[in-house]
């Protein structure tokens, strides 16, 4: 997707647990997890404050049900990771409506017509602030 995982320079090219020192140090334009307690103490926490992702509200969770689009278990779910990314990683650019194609992936591979109540709350918290 053109985008540079900084976390490689820490040994592991997924999800790894990294120390504040080192994200400082990376200072990177996107911050992905997967854990809503974290996305929200970044975001409030003065240490990391300064990052260049932080100051544009570029902490992004990623949606989890009913599975982790990053995470295990591996499958169709991270097709829409696809998705999902090229939206936040570049804004504006992707010739496709996310909503839309949530609720297109969710009929097709889960049988669910998401409502617009549950769309909200599946992508609220992963399209940053």
């Amino acid at each position: 997707m053109g985008a540079r995982n900084v976390a490689v320079l820490s040994g592991s090219g997924g999800l790894s647990n990294v120390s504040i020192e080192q994200v400082l140090g990376w200072d990177p334009d996107v911050i992905l997890t997967l854990n809503p307690d974290f996305q929200k103490s970044v975001m409030t926490d003065p240490t990391w404050a300064n990052l260049r992702a932080v100051k544009e509200g570029r902490v992004y969770r990623a949606p989890t049900l009913p599975y982790g689009w990053f995470d295990s278990p591996p499958g169709v779910n991270r097709l829409m990771a696809v998705t999902w990314l090229t939206a936040i990683l570049y804004p504006g650019k992707g010739e496709f409506d996310l909503r839309e194609r949530t609720r297109e992936f969710y009929r097709l591979f889960y049988q669910v017509d998401l409502s617009q109540e549950q769309l909200d709350r599946l992508l609220a918290e992963s399209m940053g602030r």
